[in-house]
């Protein structure tokens, strides 16, 4: 019974240095990947292959949930076929790296479980993915080895017995799972039945179900937006109503931007709309409480740089908790004298095969937007994004 005793109390000493910050970031970019309809691979050997299955399974199954998208999640250590096929003839340090050459996309996450960190094909399959565009997520163990550095995100177990690290990586994927189930859920009606009175989204539900699975539905109040309380489904009414409206593009724009800065509480924010070939056709600016003329020029500047041009090349939103200190932002002249601290959030108008547009909120100080706000933004661009492209739009010469 000692060592019954000592391995239980081992585990518990264990789990008390694990750090809780490093396993809510990865919740973060899990939910961001779930709202994005990005891809998750997930892979690991032995007792870390039968992790990544279950973990696999999990993510899949066990956080469904009517208010969210089912995430999009792929094992790489479930189809031995493949996997002894590439082992046989392309060898066994590239099993993993073969398969993500066929199916990664930029903005996809890879999870990598390692009780080493050094096991060969994980660090070529999280070395490929980093070169690809996608976030890398890593589970270690013992020293934390090459993969604990090379990741995004890495959760560390601090323990030299590979038995108790494998323990605490499945605990620690049904924590993740857990999380993401229990999530606070948007409020109940979806942005379609919200604005359908309107005859200009109307034709839009199909295409958010083929997109998500099923309509997206939206926030409940949640208090976090900087003292301001909104209803999400009154303000997609209200973005509803201007589309009825006879206002040119560029009016309307400058319209729903004033709305959505006043709702979230921003102190700035911008909207650019795209054409097929990725030129800006207009957009709107805000500062202050009030609308700014922009040139094309710097509507040009702003999608082909900065943090609105990462977010349109990368087809994912962008969250950024100090502008001062993130290299995707590009600081204007007048940025340069002030000692200014600000937080943005920044979300791409996505069509089924492309990007139509960006829409950007700035907030004064560091650490001001939360995944509440990404979900609530997310509820927008898509009322946008299909109200752009519905053939009422195209009939109106939008």
């Amino acid at each position: 019974m000692k060592i019954v005793d000592k391995y239980l109390q081992d585990i518990k000493n264990t789990i008390d240095q694990i750090p809780t910050d490093c396993i809510e970031k990865v919740i973060e970019i899990l939910q961001t990947a779930r709202l994005q309809r990005k891809q998750v691979f997930i892979m690991g050997n032995g007792g870390s292959a039968s992790t990544a299955s279950h973990f696999v399974c999990d993510l899949a199954k066990n956080t469904q949930k009517s208010a969210w998208p089912n995430f999009r999640v792929i094992g790489l250590t479930d189809n031995m076929a493949i996997l002894s096929a590439y082992a046989n003839d392309e060898g066994y340090e590239n099993v993993f790296l073969q398969q993500l050459s066929n199916l990664l996309q930029p903005g996809d996450v890879v999870i990598a479980i390692s009780g080493s960190g050094n096991s060969k094909n994980i660090i070529k399959a999280v070395e490929f993915a980093n070169n690809h565009g996608a976030t890398t997520i890593g589970f270690t163990g013992l020293t934390g080895g090459v993969v604990k550095t090379m990741t995004h995100t890495n959760i560390y177990v601090p323990s030299e017995h590979i038995d108790q690290v494998e323990d605490i990586h499945l605990m620690l994927e049904h924590m993740i799972c857990r999380t993401l189930k229990e999530m606070e859920e948007p409020a109940i009606k979806s942005a379609v039945e919200i604005i359908e009175p309107n005859a200009i989204l109307q034709e839009t539900d199909e295409l958010v179900k083929e997109l998500f699975g099923k309509s997206l539905p939206l926030l409940r109040k949640t208090g976090s937006l900087n003292g301001y309380n909104p209803s999400n489904s009154e303000l997609l009414s209200k973005i509803s109503n201007e589309f009825a409206t006879k206002l040119d593009l560029h009016d309307l724009l400058s319209r729903i931007l004033c709305i959505t800065v006043e709702y979230v509480g921003a102190v700035g924010g911008s909207i650019v709309v795209l054409d097929e070939n990725g030129e800006v056709i207009d957009g709107a600016l805000a500062y202050a409480g009030k609308i700014q003329d922009p040139t094309s020029d710097r509507l040009n500047e702003t999608v082909h740089h900065g943090l609105a041009g990462w977010v349109l090349e990368n087809r994912r939103p962008a969250l950024v908790e100090n502008t001062k200190e993130d290299p995707r932002w590009l600081p204007r002249g007048w940025e340069a004298t002030l000692d200014l601290s600000r937080s943005a959030i920044c979300v791409p108008l996505l069509t089924q095969d492309r990007v139509i547009g960006v829409l950007t909120m700035t907030r004064l100080q560091s650490n001001r937007f939360t995944m509440e706000d990404l979900s609530l933004l997310t509820s927008i661009t898509l009322a946008l994004s299909y109200s752009f492209t519905s053939k009422s739009a195209i009939k109106n010469n939008w």
